[in-house]
């Protein structure tokens, strides 16, 4: 059977870059594919030649047995290639229904919001909101229901093939499984589906088979039934992951025996529906477990004066002084680090040097009467850089040059510039692939072992159950439930952060 899409040789290039060395790819009817590789592979360029954003490249590339190059999207739309990109292109403002049909000629030119609706009703229905009214205004919405309205608007162009590109990055468990539900349904009704993830677990739960891109060459198209996690770990890494976590100690996580470092007083942040009180210890990694608006990101973010509360406090059980930082910079003066969970957003100064964004947070310390030294800056510098693994000959280019996992090293990596005292990561591998991520956990857990006080908030289940010492669990904006030791695992965490009633009514029993 001759195959729908087939791509050989695909080269690409930028200047000196090359991005793409030589890929080779077939995209049969019916199947979803698993598009997977370190940041930097080379997926993110490949995806936007399949789907007309980049006409740059040499090489094959033919649909139904004819040479195309596709060249823009609106001819990947003719061809029946869609792609749904990490960054949503909805309008806020408008209904569902008029996000569906807007910009394309797949739509009536005159129609009532009514009957745009009613046209609406098939495509939602196929993604899996059938609870959800096309009448209602995107921003009305969740982040998973409006990831499954971008697709539901790609499906009412009858598309051959979707690319969906990191659709779960920035959602949480119950999301996350509403959209591979999504793609299950899609190949059952004869779509093609590329998916494009650095969360493994989903790469098994979903694929018929891997395409593994190393160094911007493709490797063996392999059948997913036929991997495990290490094997394909290493043929994305060219080398063997022992372990993407570090151990844990259970035998040490008696709190009686630790030393409490900070406590947070009846933290009341905005959209969590009672106060919080944590006991935070030193030397450990504390994990803060819940879906998106859970209230776990609220509370990180409140403690480091990045979100409106309504009250509470830290107290710093070293030199017993109580506060509640406002904002960033009085953050900092308490030797308090926040990682964002949207590095691009608020994490980096993309259009900065590396070395710039390393020592940003210490610039009283680096500069004297307003002006830069650098001979304070570079040694700082270099020395965050060697510790987070960072090339030294890449300081002086632009931040936004790196892959997705090197920029996460910079936004964490910048904050040992201020050697901090408590260290609070939201979503701290977000979007970053499996070699990255092992070597981020494993700064980690060696910031706390150094005595350090550590806070994550993740979404990522397989994260939050395996790389914290003690684990709080929240749901829609409540402390549920703290777990330690043995107990913290997938089963008992993804129980209380989805359906907490079980656990409530044996606390209350």
């Amino acid at each position: 059977m001759t195959a729908w899409m087939q791509m050989s040789n695909i080269r690409r290039s930028f200047g000196s870059i090359h991005a793409l060395k030589g890929v080779d790819l077939e995209i049969n009817h019916g199947e979803v594919i698993g598009l997977v590789g370190e940041n930097g592979a080379g997926k993110s360029t490949l995806v936007k030649i399949m789907s007309g954003f980049d006409d740059g490249f040499e090489g094959e590339l033919l649909v139904n047995n004819v040479p195309v190059n596709i060249g823009t999207p609106k001819k990947a739309q003719e061809l029946g290639i869609s792609i749904a990109q990490q960054e949503l292109s909805l309008i806020p403002t408008l209904t569902v229904a008029e996000n569906i049909f807007i910009g394309g000629d797949h739509g009536p030119t005159v129609a009532s919001v009514g009957q745009l609706s009613k046209m609406a009703r098939p495509f939602l229905d196929e993604v899996g909101l059938e609870n959800v009214s096309a009448k209602t205004l995107v921003n009305r919405l969740s982040i998973g229901e409006r990831q499954l309205v971008e697709v539901a608007r790609l499906i009412a162009h009858e598309p051959n093939l979707l690319i969906l590109d990191e659709p779960t990055a920035a959602l949480g468990e119950s999301d996350s499984n509403r959209i591979l539900e999504m793609v299950k349904r899609l190949k059952a009704a004869g779509k093609s589906v590329i998916y494009v993830s650095h969360r493994l677990d989903e790469i098994f739960k979903i694929t018929d088979r891997c395409v593994i891109l190393r160094d911007g060459m493709s490797q063996d198209s392999i059948d997913t039934k036929e991997l495990d996690t290490n094997k394909l770990v290493s043929m994305m890494l060219g080398r063997e992951l022992h372990s993407m976590f570090p151990p844990r100690d259970f035998s040490k996580n008696n709190t009686k025996s630790k030393t409490l470092r900070f406590e947070v007083n009846s933290l009341w942040p905005d959209r969590t529906l009672v106060p919080i009180n944590i006991k935070i210890y030193a030397g450990e990694i504390l994990g803060l477990a819940g879906q998106l608006g859970s209230g776990s990101g609220e509370v990180l973010a409140a403690m480091a004066g990045m979100h409106d509360v309504q009250g509470g406090s830290i107290t710093d059980c070293y030199t017993q002084e109580t506060y509640l930082p406002k904002n960033a910079k009085q953050a900092i003066s308490k030797g308090i680090a926040y990682g964002s969970p949207d590095r691009k957003y608020d994490g980096l100064f993309l259009g900065r040097l590396i070395s710039e964004n390393l020592s940003s947070p210490n610039l009283k310390g680096i500069s004297s009467k307003g002006i830069i030294q650098p001979q304070k800056e570079k040694p700082l510098v270099e020395n965050i850089a060697k510790s987070f693994t960072i090339d030294l000959t890449r300081l002086a280019e632009e931040a936004s040059v790196l892959s997705g996992g090197n920029q996460q090293k910079v936004a964490l990596g910048k904050w040992l510039s201020i050697s901090p005292e408590l260290i609070l990561i939201d979503e701290p591998t977000r979007g970053v692939d499996v070699g990255a991520r092992a070597e981020i956990y494993n700064k980690i857990r060696e910031i706390a072992d150094s005595g350090k006080a550590v806070v994550i908030a993740s979404t990522d289940l397989l994260e939050i159950s395996n790389l914290p010492d003690r684990v709080i669990c929240f749901y829609k904006g409540c402390y549920v439930s703290e777990l330690v030791g043995e107990e913290i695992n997938s089963n008992n965490i993804l129980q209380a952060i989805t359906n907490p009633e079980k656990i409530l009514l044996e606390d209350a029993s």
